[in-house]
């Protein structure tokens, strides 16, 4: 309830209405007290004169009551922008010259009226005044303080206008990045899910062909536990090591029907990085590389090695595989979709370097795909 109510506040007195009002206002009563106090004078009244009226007695300096706003438009209208600044000056400086000389028009005029001396009389009152107490620069001064000041007002809203602007702007575009960014990392994603689904569909046909159909209906059930799993994680970029641990040891049971005694699963994970945030679905795609590359083209082969260990800063996820070595050429080498969508994952969601993929030889026998990241964990 005070929020909203301070917000009200805070515009009210913002609000140039408010202000208009309050000139207004002060007009109207400033005009009836001295209407009031010179009225006998006005009806003539010989027991009055206007040497003792407020329009007399009070300082000149009550004139900027109704100069303050007519300073203010002059402002607003003739505006430094562009190359019009020199002519702006130009014509404030002109203007405070007529300000000058109103006050001193104003200071002959009463002169005139106290001493009961004739209109003709004025220009003769002015060149004394200025002959006797010389020129009064003060009330030019005073209008070029009051414009500059609201220059600076202007400008200084203007400035923190822009700021904000710009501010607005960079989270606008920070948000389209992250969205981007979001929808590039789905279409990767989505690129693997057919990849995976595929294989596994295609093992399923050939059970089913093998007349191997109570295997066919495990790796079935199987398969919809894992496409539920990962449609439920679609749209996170990152989740805990536990999280795509679970999700790999699904996928392995699939995998283990379709290479029943072929294949064995290791897993050696560090238990301080069991909580460690990792991209989603970043193991499987390499893991499934590991099966195709290796342990399928090499009849002896048979060990698929998951692992995770933290060096200082960094977490090293591996995924070994006891297969025939890489090939030679490089073209070949990151050509597979596995690979290329987990590079481009990687450049997403870090910056400068701190993630990278190495692919290399295991001697004696062997490849192991290395995925370094920074460590990082939930918030306690």
């Amino acid at each position: 309830m005070n929020g909203p109510h301070q917000k009200k506040i805070t515009g009210f007195w913002c609000e140039w209405s408010f202000w208009s009002l309050i000139w207004w206002t002060g007009t109207v009563a400033l005009c009836a007290l001295l209407l009031w106090d010179c009225l006998p004078w006005l009806r003539g009244d010989p027991r009055t004169a206007f040497r003792y009226t407020k329009l007399n007695e009070w300082p000149l300096e009550v004139i900027w009551w109704l100069l303050i706003p007519i300073t203010l438009w002059l402002q607003q209208r003739l505006t430094m922008s562009d190359r019009r600044w020199a002519w702006t000056l130009a014509l404030h400086g002109a203007i405070a010259v007529v300000v000058a000389s109103l006050f001193v028009v104003l200071g002959a005029v009463r002169v005139v009226f106290a001493n009961h001396l004739p209109a003709s009389f004025l220009p003769v009152v002015i060149d004394d005044l200025c002959g006797m107490n010389g020129w009064n620069y003060t009330p030019a001064l005073v209008y070029l303080l009051l414009t500059f000041g609201f220059y600076g007002v202007a400008f200084y809203r203007e400035s923190r206008d822009g700021q904000k602007l710009a501010g607005e702007l960079r989270v606008a575009n920070a948000r389209l990045e992250t969205r981007l960014v979001r929808a590039s990392l789905d279409a990767l994603k989505m690129q693997l899910h057919p990849h995976f689904l595929f294989n596994t569909l295609n093992s399923i046909t050939g059970l089913i062909r093998g007349q191997r159909t109570a295997e066919a209906e495990n790796m079935i059930a199987g398969l919809g536990e894992l496409l539920r799993r990962s449609l439920e994680h679609r749209q996170e970029a990152m989740e805990p090591l536990e999280h795509e641990i679970s999700f790999l040891r699904r996928y392995f049971e699939i995998e283990s029907i379709r290479f029943q005694d072929r294949l064995m699963v290791e897993f050696d994970l560090a238990p301080d990085c069991m909580n460690a945030l990792v991209p989603s679905l970043i193991l499987q795609p390499l893991a499934e590389n590991a099966m195709k590359h290796g342990i399928s083209k090499d009849p002896a082969a048979r060990l698929l090695r998951i692992s995770a260990q933290r060096d200082g800063a960094k977490l090293i996820l591996a995924v070994y595989n006891d297969g025939p070595p890489l090939p030679k050429d490089d073209a070949i080498l990151h050509h597979g979709i596995g690979v290329q969508n987990t590079i481009a994952r990687l450049e997403m969601l870090y910056s400068g370097g701190d993630a990278r993929l190495w692919l290399r030889d295991h001697p004696p026998c062997g490849v192991r795909a290395e995925i370094i990241l920074p460590f990082t964990t939930h918030d306690p």
